[in-house]
């Protein structure tokens, strides 16, 4: 369950082991593992995505950002609870209430998850809930992760970015999408059990064209909803890719290529808003019984979205 064929996560471990990471868990061992039977996943990530044009002098970078709604979240709930279920079907993931943004201030210390009231926070969600332990996802590594690349790292924020790299002397323009993700393993007290992180630059997400997203020089233009829509789905794309990616470090694969085991969303198309405008993708999942069952039980139960998700997901 623990090998991962995957060179470039290979070589990452090699690199974590020879810098002195070894301390920080990247899987759950034996005996944490045959303990858990009931978990919750937990997000912390925002739905508001990074938009960012970065110039070739400091001067001209503009810094902005775009809310996706519940999209962002309702992805990275789909796919930890596709990878739980391919890697440990034993495994029952129940929903869960929780404020993101009181264990967000918990954790937000020089020391993350091992400040000690984020696994006081931590800790009475898994007791009050009949937990053997969390799942969490968050923007960023751990900040007692020594692995967690700096804040402005090849210009990435914590989450999820779109990059517009803008060279006004020629016109040239690169548009990049990346996430800065990891997922957390916490115990009954806690603690961390395992943390699964990577540099963001091994996601090998490649360049878009602007052109085909509407995307100029012009960020007031970028940020109009036809533009942004057309973004969605290619930031749920790279959401769901370095979720996996995540997902192998924490070894939450077997001998054969990670790649098969991996859980996406994928962007299908919309109907056309008007005649003359291109109908944009939604980030939905992939399965057609699914995206029916789903939106049959919001629209005719009252049912929460994760209770939603759980109904559909069996």
């Amino acid at each position: 369950m623990n090998s991962v064929s995957n060179p470039f996560i290979r070589l990452w471990t090699i690199v974590l082991l020879l810098s002195g990471c070894a301390s920080v868990p990247q899987h759950l061992t034996d005996e944490n593992k045959s303990g858990i039977r009931n978990i919750a996943i937990v997000s912390l990530v925002p739905d508001s995505v990074h938009f960012d044009k970065i110039g070739i002098i400091s001067t001209s970078n503009v810094y902005t950002a775009f809310d996706m709604g519940s999209r962002v979240n309702d992805s990275i709930l789909y796919v930890a609870k596709g990878r739980v279920a391919k890697s440990y079907p034993g495994w029952n993931v129940k929903s869960i209430d929780y404020d993101r943004a009181v264990l967000l201030e918990k954790a937000g210390s020089t020391i993350g998850f091992s400040a000690a009231g984020a696994k006081e926070a931590f800790a009475e969600l898994v007791r009050t809930n009949d937990l053997d332990a969390l799942l969490v996802v968050r923007a960023a590594a751990d900040k007692a992760d020594t692995a967690q690349q700096g804040p402005r790292e090849n210009f990435l924020d914590e989450g999820m970015n779109v990059l517009l790299k803008n060279n006004s002397l020629n016109g040239d323009m690169r548009l990049e999408i990346r996430g800065n993700l990891s997922v957390t393993v916490i115990g009954k007290q806690g603690e961390v059990l395992a943390v699964g992180t990577l540099p963001a630059k091994l996601d090998k997400a490649g360049a878009l064209q602007p052109d085909d997203y509407d995307v100029s020089a012009d960020m007031k233009h970028n940020h109009r909803p036809a533009v942004l829509e057309k973004l969605e789905g290619p930031v749920i794309a790279v959401l769901s890719n370095r979720l996996n990616l995540c997902f192998d470090t924490l070894g939450f694969v077997d001998g054969s290529d990670p790649e098969t085991q991996h859980v996406n969303v994928v962007v299908q198309p919309t109907a056309a808003i008007g005649s003359d405008e291109k109908s944009h993708g939604q980030a939905i999942p992939a399965a057609d019984a699914f995206e029916q069952c789903f939106a049959r039980c919001r629209q005719y139960t009252d049912r929460s979205k994760e209770q939603c998700f759980d109904a559909c997901n069996k």
